[in-house]
């Protein structure tokens, strides 16, 4: 049987209406998904800007110091730095005053033994400013560091000069000076020590 033309029109008709029905509801889905993916946008936003907070509330959660250690490879305790502070600051006091003794013992009589001790302890004190550089401080704990390493780096251009002397009477001049830039090295030795081991609070992150 043929189909008629009111048939045939009925359909084209049904699939034209049909074919309205689906331009609106892509309409409405693309709506949706552009409406939902703006809210998305400003809650990644929202949630951005909370972002340096949280980490400031899980840092001092943990106990970590807040440096560029803690945000990029992990967390560094207030007893880490206090440890890797002490594992340089320890043998490098008690070295230094050994070699202190060993001018204290020379300086009268011997002018090699006295320039060796002195020399050593050149040695010693820019080999403590490079380890000291090297520790991860926190930002309430890096200016008093910095002041310690000019001050060991001013102790150490002096006692070098003293080395230099050409005779013991000259070199005992230098006594004083010595003995007032390893008081300020001894200031700052205790302050740092005694910041190291302080905890920082959230409100105190960078």
């Amino acid at each position: 049987m043929s189909e008629s033309y009111a048939e045939r029109g009925y359909a084209r008709g049904g699939y034209a209406r049909g074919g309205e029905r689906s331009t609106r509801a892509g309409g409405v889905i693309l709506g949706t998904i552009a409406l939902l993916s703006t809210f998305l946008v400003i809650l990644g936003l929202y949630y951005a800007t909370g972002t340096g907070e949280r980490h400031k509330l899980a840092l001092a959660a943990a106990g970590c110091e807040p440096n560029l250690l803690s945000v990029n490879v992990g967390c560094t305790t207030v007893q880490m730095l206090t440890s890797r502070y002490n594992s340089v600051a320890d043998p490098t006091i008690q070295q230094l005053n050994a070699d202190v003794a060993d001018y204290t013992a020379s300086e009268m009589h011997n002018l090699t033994a006295a320039e060796t001790a002195l020399k050593a302890e050149v040695t010693l004190e820019n080999g403590f400013v490079a380890s000291l550089a090297g520790i991860p401080f926190s930002p309430l704990v890096a200016p008093t560091a910095k002041t310690l390493i000019r001050d060991i780096q001013a102790q150490a251009k002096l006692t070098a000069e003293q080395a230099r002397s050409s005779s013991l009477s000259e070199m005992r001049s230098f006594n004083g000076r010595v003995g007032a830039a390893s008081a300020a090295v001894r200031t700052e030795l205790g302050l740092v020590s005694k910041a190291v081991k302080t905890p920082v609070t959230p409100n105190e992150e960078p």
